[in-house]
């Protein structure tokens, strides 16, 4: 009997242990943290025109909390010069990425931008050689070739890594967006912005939807 009491009295002690120790921990913690997904599509069903006639469309996030933003990749992306053309013609970066530019041509070329703050004069290079600049504000950069006219570009920089270029059927998919409260933002060279406040809860895929003529002028009658 003595026996059978003590191993009763060493099970409740256990039990309670267990107990102030589940007390303790986080609840949630299993998705705490886990980034989540957002996926959508982007219409535009007030006006004559297609998403593929208005031109690149970037959706991204802006932080409207204190979380920590990844910082951008340590590798730059390129955006090389062939035939005299830019290529990629259109660029998607991060705030603070840099980005090479690289001769791919058997002519000088020399590229520069007038996009304040963003603006920058990589001066004469000859073929095979590439120059580096870092993009530090999100906005909208013009790339040009002061020896070739025909020669323009247009770079995007993004204020965070959350963001998607619109696929040409509407569809857009961010992964790996911490939990946290972020504006939802749309960019159409030809548009105006739209604006959402959206909140991401951890491990959570969520669809949002836009339609770019929300704010859009009126078509022309």
């Amino acid at each position: 009997m003595r026996a059978a009491a003590i191993r009763v009295a060493v099970a409740s002690r256990w039990c309670f242990a267990l107990a102030v120790i589940a007390l303790w921990l986080p609840t949630g913690s299993a998705t705490a943290g886990v980034p989540a997904t957002l996926t959508g599509r982007v219409s535009a069903s007030q006006l004559n025109a297609s998403l593929a006639t208005l031109g690149p469309i970037v959706i991204y996030l802006e932080s409207r909390s204190d979380q920590s933003i990844e910082p951008p990749s340590a590798e730059p992306i390129v955006i090389h010069q062939k035939n005299a053309r830019f290529s990629p013609s259109f660029a998607v970066v991060v705030a603070g990425q840099r980005v090479s530019m690289i001769n791919n041509d058997l002519i000088y070329h020399n590229v520069f931008s007038y996009s304040k703050p963003n603006d920058f004069d990589l001066g004469v290079y000859p073929a095979g050689e590439s120059r580096i600049v870092t993009l530090e504000y999100p906005g909208v950069v013009r790339t040009y070739c002061s020896i070739h006219e025909n020669m323009n570009g247009t770079i995007f920089v993004a204020p965070t890594p959350y963001f998607a270029v619109v696929e040409p059927d509407g569809e857009y998919r961010i992964e790996g967006v911490p939990p946290g409260r972020y504006r939802l933002v749309s960019w159409c060279e030809k548009l105006p912005t739209t604006v959402r406040d959206i909140e991401v809860a951890a491990g959570q895929s969520r669809s949002v939807r836009i339609d770019l003529s929300e704010t859009a002028p009126p078509p022309a009658r």
